[in-house]
């Protein structure tokens, strides 16, 4: 059915059987753990430091877009609060939060060999699902729109906006490949790019409910004044973009698959074949049976 667990990948079996989401094929359980939760706290940590400084502090920030000229972009105390209304760091309190219950899942895993989630009702463990594909493919939409069509220079001179661009427009997206790169995962089902989509719709609204409610453009090209092809077009290149970063995703973490399968570290492709050499023992010894039975082999 369309809108059946099965549909948007949790079959009969129940979710991960295979534990992938908190082993890795590449590095032991608890390093797995460790590392989620160091990004983590990382993530965290930017968003305190970041808001104490802007609590007292203006930053400044040199932007453009594709058809917009260079504007300077003056960030106080305001920021804040109006931080919440921006892709960039609704993202990054994302990773935050995904990295943090996955390292506590991780590490109950590497302890006790089970992990609460999977004794959770299901449709939690699906939202976990959607929550592992959006954290590995928005934060490269988020790095690939600033870098390439969002920033104008020059590199800006304060330390502080030098390390927090590196650390929302850059490091987020480093984050979101070690979810690609490091645990057993497997793809993300097509169904998947409809909740990515759908989150993006649901942006789009909340964008512009800000607007009416805070008096301000999150984003400069979702000015009409700039032209309403301009918003369409805009609208347009992020749905292909995302489109475009969930096949590759996908194919990433499918060759990572791979390539654990052909160098024998894959434990689930191993556990899997080990079952299927042993039904085809089992068939090979009914059939000798058969065999020497016919020959009158037994009395």
């Amino acid at each position: 059915m369309f809108l059946s667990y099965a549909h948007f990948g949790i079959g009969p079996e129940g979710f991960d059987p295979s534990h992938s989401f908190f082993r890795s094929n590449y590095v032991p359980t608890l390093v797995l753990a460790s590392i989620r939760a160091i990004i983590a706290i990382y993530c965290f940590t930017t968003m305190i430091v970041c808001y104490s400084w802007l609590a007292n502090n203006l930053s400044t920030n040199n932007l453009q877009d594709v058809n917009i000229d260079s504007y300077t972009l003056y960030i106080g105390s305001d920021g804040i609060h109006q931080s919440f209304s921006f892709f960039t760091y609704l993202t990054f309190w994302s990773l935050g939060f995904y990295f943090s219950f996955a390292s506590m899942h991780t590490f109950c895993y590497a302890i006790k060999g089970r992990t609460w989630l999977q004794s959770w009702p299901r449709i939690l463990q699906l939202f976990h699902y959607f929550y592992y594909t959006s954290i590995t493919c928005f934060p490269f939409l988020v790095t690939i729109v600033f870098w390439g069509t969002m920033y104008s220079g020059p590199w800006p001179k304060g330390r502080f906006e030098q390390w927090i661009n590196i650390s929302v427009h850059g490091l987020n997206s480093l984050f979101a490949l070690t979810e690609v790169v490091l645990p057993a995962t497997s793809t993300s089902p097509w169904s998947h790019l409809s909740i990515l989509l759908l989150v993006l719709s649901a942006y789009l609204g909340l964008a512009y409910l800000t607007r009416l409610t805070q008096g301000f453009y999150v984003y400069e090209w979702m000015n009409p004044a700039h032209g309403n092809a301009s918003i369409i077009l805009h609208i347009l290149g992020y749905t292909v973009g995302i489109i475009s970063i969930f096949v590759i995703v996908k194919g990433a973490i499918w060759l990572k698959r791979y390539l654990a399968e052909r160098s024998g570290k894959d434990v689930t492709y191993r556990q899997s074949r080990m079952v299927r050499l042993d039904d085809s023992d089992k068939l090979n010894v009914r059939r000798r049976a058969m065999s020497q039975w016919g020959r009158g082999s037994f009395v």
